[in-house]
C-alpha cells in the first residue's frame, strides 16, 4: 500500500468520521427539540386547564358580590374576596402571557434562542407568582374575619372570637403544609434549564472535536 493509497483512506475515514458526529449531533439535537416540543404542549394544556378553573372562581366570585349568599351585612366583610378577585385577575393575566409566549414552532425558531428566552420570561414571572401567593394566603386568612359579625349575632363574643382565630389557625397551617410539598413551587423552569445545559453540553463537544 502506497503513502497516496494511505492518503485517500485516511480521507475518507475522516470524512465519514465527521459525517457520523454530525449525525449524532442532529440526532441528539431533534431529541432536544422533541423534548421541549411536549414539554410546552404539557404546559399548555396545564395552563388551559388553570384558565379554566381561574374563569370558574371569577364567576363565582361574581356571584357572591352580586347575590350575597352568606348575608354579608357590612361592605368590609367582602374585602377578602376582593382580594382573591384580585388574585384570580392576576392569575389570568399570567397564564394569557405564557399561553401567548408558549405559543411557537420550535421547527422555525432556534432552539439555543427559544429555551433562554422562555427561562428568562419564567424567571420575570416569579415575582407575580410571590404577590399571587401572598394575595391567595391574605384573602384565604382573611375570610375567617368576614363571618365574624354573623356570628357575634348569635353567639357570645368569646365563642365566636374562638371559632374565628381557630378557624383562620388552621387555614394558616394548611397553606403551610401546602408550601413545605411544594404545591405553589412552578418547576416548569428546571425543564428548560435542564435542556438548555444538554444543549449547550452537546455545543461544546461538536466545538471540541471540530478543533481536533
Amino acid at each position: 500500500m502506497n503513502i497516496d493509497q494511505i492518503k485517500s483512506d485516511w480521507q475518507r475515514y475522516s470524512q465519514k468520521l465527521e459525517l457520523s458526529q454530525r449525525l449524532n449531533e442532529q440526532l441528539i439535537h431533534s431529541m432536544l427539540k422533541e423534548r421541549s416540543r411536549s414539554r410546552i404542549a404539557k404546559i399548555r394544556r396545564d395552563n388551559m386547564l388553570y384558565m379554566f378553573l381561574m374563569i370558574v372562581n371569577l364567576a363565582i366570585l361574581a356571584a357572591i358580590f352580586a347575590g350575597n349568599p352568606f348575608d354579608f351585612k357590612y361592605s368590609l366583610q367582602y374585602i377578602p374576596y376582593g382580594i382573591l378577585t384580585i388574585g384570580v385577575l392576576m392569575a389570568i393575566v399570567s397564564l394569557l402571557k405564557s399561553l401567548q409566549s408558549l405559543n411557537v414552532n420550535l421547527n422555525h425558531v432556534n432552539l439555543d434562542f427559544f429555551l433562554k428566552k422562555t427561562i428568562v420570561e419564567f424567571e420575570k414571572n416569579r415575582k407575580m407568582e410571590r404577590w399571587f401567593g401572598i394575595i391567595i394566603v391574605s384573602a384565604g386568612v382573611l375570610t375567617g374575619l368576614s363571618f365574624l359579625p354573623n356570628k357575634l349575632e348569635n353567639k357570645p363574643l368569646s365563642q365566636a372570637l374562638i371559632e374565628t382565630a381557630v378557624g383562620m389557625a388552621v387555614t394558616v397551617v394548611i397553606y403551610i403544609i401546602a408550601f413545605k410539598l411544594g404545591a405553589f413551587k412552578n418547576r416548569k423552569k428546571e425543564g428548560f434549564e435542564n435542556d438548555l445545559e444538554e444543549l449547550n453540553a452537546l455545543k461544546a463537544i461538536a466545538s471540541e472535536l471540530s478543533d481536533q
